[in-house]
């Protein structure tokens, strides 16, 4: 099945959700625990650059640090050894300062309708919470922009010194004895153990009735394996620039298997979902000034 682009006329498909069933589902409330994964392309519109496109992707970007390969950069063994290249990449990428995007927006939506089972994020920007949304129903499953703790050890350590620190370009040690080791912000580092909030998650994903992937190549091991363990035939949708099996991921075009591809830019193509919904009064309703559409101007006399 070829990608559905919004711009298109929608055509049905034998054996797979089209766009009119989506939209039809929605706004009939058909489906009231929807699963929705995302990943750093849900981002981008905020000004913070995504991992892997090339040219602008945070891993292409990365050749003045000197890694052996651009991951290390988030690799808790390597910052154990050499922390500085995070703190020099952290100085530089302050997260506080971002806004959350109109697919944020989309999110708290379907949670304000009573339709969000669970918003499950790779992402450690913390822009749900920028939202309003309820927190109960989001897992930060790569940790979150908060907190900080011991590389070594993991005992806690102050958030705002390690914020100061990082501004400074000091590298923050445990003052725990013997320890030394350098601290770091409370997000997942490669190597490191998931939070045990993930694998609550993940062993109650067969509870959602509707799946939905937002910005995300489902690259990274375990979180790419959720679309698999999902309830069997339950709609699969995918909201993003590619088809995540074009990196190896998930194939959102299996023929015949309930699943539906709307390539485009997240934020586009959720506005023409949430117009095509009837929902367009309600999303301006929560969105901040900067997101609002703008009424067209008067033809002049």
């Amino acid at each position: 099945m070829a990608a559905l682009n919004v711009s298109a006329d929608i055509q049905a498909s034998d054996g797979n959700l089209t766009y009119e069933q989506l939209v039809a589902g929605l706004k009939a409330k058909r489906w009231k625990r929807i699963l929705v994964l995302t990943g750093a392309g849900i981002s981008v519109s905020a000004g913070i650059p995504d991992f892997r496109s090339p040219g602008t992707g945070i891993y292409d970007n990365l050749k003045e640090y000197n890694l052996p390969q651009p991951e290390a950069i988030f690799a808790i063994d390597y910052f154990k050894d050499k922390p500085e290249p995070f703190y020099r990449f952290a100085q530089n990428f302050d997260l506080t300062k971002f806004n959350a995007t109109p697919t944020h927006y989309f999110i708290k939506l379907l949670q304000d309708k009573g339709m969000l089972f669970k918003n499950m994020t790779q992402n450690i920007d913390n822009l749900e919470q920028k939202t309003g949304m309820n927190m109960d129903d989001v897992v930060q499953c790569h940790g979150a922009n908060s907190g900080a703790s011991c590389a070594k050890c993991n005992r806690d350590a102050d958030e705002e010194t390690l914020q100061q620190k990082i501004r400074d370009q000091v590298i923050m040690r445990c003052d725990l004895e013997d320890c030394n080791g350098p601290i770091k912000p409370d997000i997942t580092f490669f190597g490191e153990q998931l939070p045990v909030e993930f694998y609550d998650a993940m062993a109650r994903v067969k509870v959602g009735d509707l799946l939905m992937v937002m910005g995300t190549a489902l690259a990274v091991a375990p979180f790419n394996m959720i679309p698999s363990m999902t309830k069997p035939g339950i709609p699969k949708i995918l909201f993003n620039m590619n088809n995540t099996a074009d990196t190896g991921g998930y194939d959102f075009t299996e023929s015949g298997a309930n699943k539906l591809f709307v390539e485009g830019k997240c934020d586009e193509t959720l506005r023409k979902l949430v117009d095509d919904c009837g929902w367009s009064e309600e999303f301006e309703a929560i969105l901040p000034e900067c997101h609002k559409q703008q009424a067209p101007a008067a033809a002049s006399e």
